[in-house]
Formats: structure tokens, C-alpha cells, sequence
């Protein structure tokens, strides 16, 4: 396997293992929070597992940084937008960890003022909308990448994307 196959599987892992799971418990815990599950008792703990099950998936996304030649600076950048992205990722791990951390205390009747809470809820969003912008500037970036390795190195032509054969033209 080349180390561009290698970094392509490390950001493939990154999405699909971190990023999806991510989500789904991002949709558990809206649920969990509709008005018709007010009376509904919380599962705060095993969102808190989830979470942090993701963070650590994350952080076990490695990338092939010694095998990467100095001239080839389309996958360095393409490793430094992911490594990026796994950094915010996990600050947005850590953020939806604290505030359901905050609502099972609540829970359970310690004290948490709305300003308190308000606040964690802030940085969440904040967290998320970093997390969000660097993985659309992965994207961008990503899209070209898988592009360039598909086609074996060289640019994609219209005949290869459409699926025509360059030599009838």
C-alpha cells in the first residue's frame, strides 16, 4: 500500500469511525432532549461514553508522516487539515462531554444556574462550528486528493470523470 493509499484510509477512518459515530450520538442526544421525553429518565452516562468512545477513536487516527517525500505537498496538506480537524473534533468532544456532564449533575440535583449552563452550551456551539469548518475545508481539499491518486497521479481529465474514452475524441 503507498503512503498516499495510507493517508486516504487514515482520513476514510477518520470520517466514517469518528465523525459518523459523532453524529449518531449527536441525534441520541437531541432525542433525548424533545419535550415529549421530558419525563423520560436521561441516559447522560452512556452519551458521555459514546463521546468520549469517539474522542479516542480519533485520537488513534495515525498518518504515514515519514513516508511522505518532501516535493509532495498536496499530501502534507492534506494530513495537517485532518490532524487539524481531529484536534478540533476532540475539543468538540470534550465540550458536548462537559455539558452532558453538567445535565446528569443537574440531574441528579447539584446546582447549575442557566448562566452556567448557558455558557457550556456556547462553547459546544462554538466547538462545533470550528469542527464543522475545518472538515469542509478537509473536504475540499480531500475531494481533489482522492481525484488525483484514482486517476494514478495525474489529473483528472473531463473524459475521465464522464466516463468517455479520450481516445474517440
Amino acid at each position: 500500500m503507498t503512503y498516499k493509499q495510507k493517508i486516504i484510509e487514515s482520513v476514510n477512518r477518520f470520517y466514517f469511525d469518528c465523525v459518523e459515530e459523532f453524529r449518531e450520538a449527536e441525534v441520541r442526544i437531541a432525542n433525548d432532549s424533545k419535550f415529549r421525553r421530558i419525563f423520560k429518565k436521561k441516559d447522560y452516562g452512556a452519551n458521555i461514553d459514546l463521546l468520549r468512545r469517539c474522542k479516542k477513536k480519533a485520537q488513534s487516527v495515525k498518518f504515514p508522516t515519514g513516508d511522505i517525500p518532501s516535493s509532495d505537498g498536496e499530501s502534507k496538506d492534506i494530513v495537517h487539515q485532518c490532524n487539524e480537524c481531529i484536534r478540533l473534533f476532540n475539543k468538540l468532544c470534550d465540550a458536548y462531554v462537559q455539558m452532558q456532564t453538567a445535565l446528569q449533575q443537574k440531574a441528579q440535583g447539584k446546582d447549575l444556574s442557566y448562566k452556567e449552563y448557558n455558557e457550556i452550551y456556547h462553547r459546544a456551539q462554538k466547538a462545533h462550528a470550528m469542527a464543522n469548518s475545518a472538515i469542509r475545508d478537509l473536504d475540499i481539499l480531500y475531494a481533489d486528493y482522492t481525484e488525483d491518486v484514482e486517476a494514478g497521479g495525474e489529473y483528472m481529465t473531463y473524459a475521465m470523470l464522464t466516463g468517455e474514452d479520450e481516445e474517440q475524441s
